[in-house]
């Protein structure tokens, strides 16, 4: 780990507030159930996917929703529903984030999508004065590459389009599905629990 020059680290549950049964609560009370599994973490339906990678539009993805819904809602009233779980960034992972852009080359790979980031990024602008991409050398989102986690390629691509050595990445992330996969890549990985990213910082040191 000693020639670590690079951290990839994911977005929710590692450096944003994320709470996804607030969403599945929020949809629940406008007529939208049943839309997980019994773990919580699997969609029922293919279009939550396809909205990750950019394969079908917002309104495509409202309208699918609106479909469910055994209510008459509006695109408002789901998007704000959807958006629910996004909650804040809080101020002192920033700053972790600023001490370790002083010796490593910073990345972001988020499986997310649009809805989801026009929230999280014109909130952390207003509340920061700041671009929160401005953190990375470069962010990737699913939605914008074409590619999400677990998938083999998603890791591939980062490592080529920044040029990257997957022995001098480390790749930061609270899912160990995602983990195991970037370390078939060959990139080192850390899995973080209870958003504890300072944790890292002892295994940049081995």
């Amino acid at each position: 780990m000693s020639k670590i020059k690079n951290i990839v680290f994911d977005l929710g549950g590692v450096i944003m507030n994320l709470d996804v049964p607030k969403t599945i609560k929020a949809l629940h009370k406008i007529g939208i159930e049943k839309i997980v599994n019994n773990t919580g973490h699997n969609y029922h339906h293919s279009f939550f996917y396809d909205f990750e990678v950019g394969d079908i539009s917002e309104e495509q993805f409202l309208e699918s929703l609106q479909k469910l819904s055994k209510k008459k809602m509006t695109f408002l009233e789901i998007k704000e529903a959807w958006n629910a779980m996004i909650l804040d960034i809080p101020e002192y992972r920033i700053d972790f984030l600023k001490d370790l852009k002083e010796e490593y080359n910073l990345f972001l790979l988020s499986n997310t999508n649009s809805i989801h980031q026009f929230k999280y990024l014109s909130e952390f602008n207003q509340k920061y004065n700041y671009s929160f991409n401005n953190l990375f050398q470069r962010a990737y989102y699913s939605h914008e590459i074409g590619l999400r986690k677990p998938d083999k390629k998603v890791y591939e691509f980062v490592l080529k389009d920044s040029n990257l050595k997957a022995s001098e990445t480390l790749f930061i992330d609270d899912s160990l599905t995602n983990i195991k996969a970037a370390q078939k890549t060959g990139i080192n990985s850390f899995h973080i629990v209870n958003y504890n990213i300072s944790d890292c910082l002892d295994k940049l040191k081995k």
